[in-house]
């Protein structure tokens, strides 16, 4: 394997350096094996007078390009922390995919418009046992190279050779499109060059469409995954001094570069200093197990008090009528010499919009057997569903 020859201590995926290395090996390996399909391609297909080939040909000198952006991008995203970016520069490696994909969209335009030129003013081909040799051995370093980068991907979680590896694949299937047209040209002595070249160019723009919407992805701001929101809450769960846990936010900022934050539930009456020793355990469980700094925040309750308690109870009842899925949480009250304030935090998941002042109607009908006067302070959490 690749990674076994050009990377030190190949194994140790979780070091940022061996990590950079791995950059480097893809970028060399790539370079080296998309500058021999160049010259190849270039070769055959300037003498067989085939725009698709020569088409091809230029999109592995740019896939070759691309490599050595891949190398930058792996090094950048190396370098530490600064006054100028506080969460590093991991993102250079997201940074780096993007424009891979931009790349692989302007080779598939412009090998659109060389093909629609070709149906347009159609050349003679000549196809000889060279050229369909150096597209099936085109194929096969293709299909290495996907292998290879989606390898080395999953070892070090890289988006930057996720692309690169869906580019390699993109190349593969329209090399084998382009060998069995040639195929079919030279069974039955027709030019269907310029059609294939733009049924290519038509995968590869939508390829790389898909390219650009994953790179731009992670920039922008994804959810979580399962496995991350699972395996910090499994640090929180179980804990008898806590009673509950929200607001859980978790920010990339690139491999190996998350921060995240959550607030716990505690009796107020519990010793303060018993309860931030649990949350400062927490917080270093979560960094040395997960590579995650995570903030704690502490929400006391105040669960002795019999009217809190009373009240929650016909919060839950108020709610479950209005939305049996609507969960609540962060519930507290704030007494005043005229009314009370009821406040709590509301999950609503992306695509709902609840009618609060129907909520509160409704909240005022349950509360209705309770001597006083409640305002209820509503606060809305946005939460994938």
């Amino acid at each position: 394997m690749i990674e076994r020859l050009l990377v030190k201590d190949y194994k140790n995926t979780g070091d940022p350096q061996v990590r950079a290395r791995y950059g480097t090996a893809a970028g060399l390996f790539g370079i080296a094996t998309n500058l021999i399909l160049f010259a190849l391609k270039l070769t055959i297909g300037l003498l067989s007078g085939s725009i698709t080939i020569v088409a091809e040909a230029v999109n592995n000198l740019s896939d070759a390009a691309s490599s050595v952006l891949t190398m930058i991008g792996f090094r950048l995203s190396n370098r530490p922390a600064d006054k100028d970016h506080p969460f590093g520069h991991a993102r250079y490696e997201q940074i780096t995919a993007f424009i891979v994909a931009l790349f692989v969209l302007s080779i598939g335009v412009l090998f659109a418009k060389s093909s629609v030129d070709k149906i347009i003013s159609p050349g003679e081909l000549t196809i000889s046992p060279a050229t369909i040799a150096v597209l099936v051995a085109a194929v096969i370093i293709k299909l290495w190279q996907m292998l290879t980068y989606r390898r080395m991907a999953g070892l070090i979680d890289s988006m930057a050779l996720r692309a690169t590896a869906m580019d390699s694949r993109n190349d593969a299937i329209s090399t084998l499109s382009v060998l069995f047209s040639m195929v079919l040209m030279k069974l039955f002595d027709v030019n269907l060059d310029g059609y294939v070249g733009l049924l290519v160019s038509v995968f590869v723009i939508i390829s790389a469409i898909g390219m650009v919407r994953s790179s731009l992805g992670p920039m922008l701001g994804e959810p979580p995954t399962k496995e991350q929101v699972d395996a910090i809450c499994s640090l929180i769960d179980g804990n008898e001094d806590i009673l509950g846990r929200h607001d859980l936010i978790i920010h990339s900022y690139g491999a190996g570069a998350a921060f995240a934050s959550i607030h716990i539930e505690f009796d107020a009456k519990k010793d303060i200093i018993k309860i931030h020793d649990l949350v400062d355990n927490i917080e270093r469980e979560a960094y040395s197990k997960l590579g995650i700094s995570l903030t704690v925040h502490m929400d006391p309750v105040d669960v002795s008090n019999p009217l809190r308690h009373k009240l929650y109870e016909l919060t839950a009842a108020g709610l479950n009528k209005f939305d049996p899925e609507l969960r609540f949480h962060d519930f507290r009250l704030v007494d005043g010499p005229t009314h009370t304030n009821v406040l709590f935090d509301i999950v609503e998941p992306f695509g709902k919009s609840y009618d609060l002042d129907k909520l509160r109607e409704l909240l005022s009908k349950e509360f209705s057997s309770v001597d006083g006067r409640f305002y209820f302070v509503i606060n809305v959490d946005k939460k994938l569903d």
